[in-house]
């Protein structure tokens, strides 16, 4: 099992062109029998940033099971990938085997502040 940020992932994904390790970094996000990846939708992806998540996606679909926890709701989605085309092919890979549970209420970082 991996868990991490989108962005964290995207930001490693990114490093690793410049080193020359993206495919063994690509790896890493591909072989763990269980991906967990927080927080979609706080920033919208640069066009090369959607292509390494939809990489990532694309890989795993109908191989390896992924965990997404995203504030925004499915429609909006097009506002993160910012590409219609690309935002599609994430949608359709990401809902085809998917269980969607939506979790409502106050945040619990801010119900319990000091």
């Amino acid at each position: 099992m991996l868990f991490t940020t989108v962005w964290d992932m995207i930001n490693k994904l990114q490093q690793s062109r410049a080193d020359l390790s993206h495919h063994k970094k690509m790896q890493a996000y591909l072989k763990p029998d269980l991906l967990i990846l927080d927080e979609l939708g706080y920033r919208s992806m640069a066009e090369q940033t959607v292509e390494d998540f939809f990489e990532i996606i694309s890989k795993r679909y109908e191989k390896g099971p992924l965990i997404l926890t995203t504030n925004r709701q499915l429609e909006e989605w097009d506002k993160v990938f910012i590409d219609k085309t690309l935002t599609a092919a994430v949608v359709d890979r990401f809902l085809h085997h998917a269980r969607i549970i939506e979790i409502k209420g106050e945040s619990y970082r801010f119900r319990h502040r000091d």
